[in-house]
């Protein structure tokens, strides 16, 4: 299914691996149809700039990183089931003591806390891959 030896890029939004793609003008691009992103890289010095990161991320298995960084940072909320990023905005604290209980969904109509010890968002993202699921693909082709 996968190729090792494809290129890939995360999705700035939400961090799928993408395959880098060529235009018919030899210039690299990435799309995330879940997201709508479409990301072209024009002059020059940006596609210099970009496949170097490309093959920075193919050297230091950029995916592994993500799913590390998904599985400590990305959780679900037990109420609505909404998935989010953990952010410093989001910490619920105790009101004696000020301990950190949690992490509030970010969603207004929602009252949902994630505990501090639930941390891996355990079922796919919206976008139907999960990124831990995926580097498993593709490190085992």
């Amino acid at each position: 299914m996968f190729n090792t030896e494809t290129k890939w890029f995360p999705c700035p939004v939400c961090m799928k691996p993408l395959d880098v793609r060529t235009s018919k003008r030899k210039k690299p691009y990435v799309i995330c149809s879940p997201c709508g992103v479409q990301m072209f890289i024009r002059e020059r010095a940006g596609i210099v700039a970009f496949e170097s990161l490309v093959e920075q991320g193919h050297k230091e298995n950029v995916l592994v990183r993500i799913a590390q960084l998904e599985q400590r940072y990305r959780l679900k909320c037990p109420e609505c089931g909404k998935s989010f990023w953990a952010t410093p905005e989001l910490l619920e604290t105790k009101p004696l003591g000020g301990r950190v209980s949690g992490s509030r969904c970010p969603d207004k109509n929602c009252r949902g806390i994630v505990p501090v010890g639930e941390r891996a968002v355990k079922d796919s993202n919206a976008e139907g891959t999960n990124t831990a699921d995926h580097r498993k693909e593709v490190e085992h082709k």
